[in-house]
Formats: structure tokens, C-alpha cells, sequence
């Protein structure tokens, strides 16, 4: 089975023109096999992906101002 699946992969990358979904095809098996770019968090130190890791699990928008909040900011601004 798996050779008959690989000879089909094959033949369909074989006539394929679309350089596009030749690079898709390429990364796909490069980040499934592991044989692509090292992920960009191996080089982090444990604290440094702590923090990411923290940083990803905060609520969205809890520092976000009110447009109120950010007009009265502008108002000040265009005062002279």
C-alpha cells in the first residue's frame, strides 16, 4: 500500500507546474519529518518560553483603552 500511495504522490508531483504548491508540499513534509528550520522556541531559555507561555495564555485586550479614554489622550495633545 504504501508504495502504490508513494508512486501515486509521485506521478501527481511529476506533471505539477505550480511552483506554489510545489514550496506548500515541500514545507508540509519538512514540518512533519522534523527535516525543516529548527522550531524558533529552541533556542529559548526556559524562563524566556515560561514567559512566552504566560504571555500566550492572557486575556486578549485587558489593557485596552476605551476609545474615550483615547480620544481624551488626542484632545490633550491637540490642545496649545
Amino acid at each position: 500500500m504504501v508504495s502504490t500511495l508513494k508512486q501515486e504522490l509521485i506521478d501527481k508531483i511529476s506533471v505539477t507546474e505550480d511552483e506554489d504548491l510545489l514550496q506548500l508540499l515541500k514545507e508540509d513534509h519538512d514540518y512533519f519529518t522534523g527535516a525543516g528550520k529548527p522550531d524558533i522556541t529552541d533556542e529559548l531559555s526556559h524562563e524566556d518560553l515560561e514567559e512566552l507561555k504566560n504571555l500566550l495564555n492572557e486575556p486578549f485586550g485587558y489593557e485596552t483603552e476605551s476609545y474615550e479614554d483615547f480620544k481624551k489622550a488626542i484632545d490633550r495633545w491637540r490642545t496649545r
